[in-house]
């Protein structure tokens, strides 16, 4: 099995509609039809959509095989009839565990690790944000190692969000932060023996190596094996663009350029 594919497939879920993108609905639907029709495909995942306008995208037309997922702002419980799925529900956390509809993978975002262990008990997943339009929206290192350190340790599933445009620490200069690297956060996954706040602060692209073998920080290293084991661990993340992370993953020599 080929490393690369195993813990890129399916990584990227659309959030095109959210900031900074906001895209419209019209254009949003086009570009992950477009993007479902490219050469990375593969890496793929949910569109994601606010309940509050389910709507708007039924009417919007996606393809009957998209799958969707639900972000919970002013409605409970999504009501959706129209082409694809809703396979997924992610929602804040209210002080309770939510109910999980079957079928339905729910991710429910928090801000205190002591919530993971209730998650875990009832079978749902996790979601961490990692940045958003200020700095204070950025969470510390040591947080996001924490918070993946404990949700390996309870073979919790989880997602992230938010601020994770890039594979790499990226500097913002119009917030003045430095973003964090959905690859810095996939390596901290794989290698959690590793000193993973050293990873997720890790600024050099170079200490990084992703081939048809494994995945290796500095001289730790992660074989296909163990990278299945991330992925059924670290679901997705989302991103409103998903050129950007793509061309910077074959920038980066990570991924090989679609052929013409």
């Amino acid at each position: 099995l080929d490393a690369r594919r195993i813990l890129l497939g399916r990584l990227i879920d659309d959030a095109g509609l959210f900031p900074p993108a906001r895209k419209p609905m019209e254009r949003a639907v086009a570009d992950h039809r477009a993007a479902r029709g490219g050469a990375h495909a593969w890496m793929l995942g949910r569109f994601l959509c606010p309940m509050s306008r389910l709507d708007e995208l039924a009417a919007a037309g996606p393809d009957p095989v998209w799958r969707l997922g639900a972000i919970a702002d002013d409605r409970d419980v999504p009501e959706y009839d129209g082409p694809g799925a809703i396979d997924a529900i992610e929602l804040r956390w209210r002080g309770e565990v939510p109910d999980s509809p079957p079928g339905v993978d729910v991710f429910v975002e928090v801000t205190d690790v002591e919530v993971l262990p209730a998650l875990a008990a009832a079978g749902l997943g996790a979601k961490i944000r990692c940045g958003g339009l200020t700095a204070d929206a950025f969470p510390s290192d040591a947080a996001v190692a924490g918070f993946i350190a404990e949700c390996v340790r309870l073979r919790l599933p989880f997602k992230a969000t938010a601020g994770l445009h890039h594979p790499f620490r990226t500097r913002d200069d119009e917030i003045g932060v430095l973003q964090h690297g959905f690859v810095n956060l996939l390596a901290a996954t794989a290698l959690a023996d590793a000193d993973t706040v050293a990873i997720i602060g890790e600024t050099d692209p170079g200490a990084f190596e992703l081939s048809a073998s494994g995945l290796r920080w500095r001289d730790h290293d992660a074989d296909a094996d163990a990278l299945v084991r991330t992925r059924e661990l670290f679901r997705a993340y989302g991103s409103c663009s998903f050129d950007e992370p793509v061309a910077d993953l074959i920038e980066f020599g990570m991924l090989e350029a679609a052929r013409a």
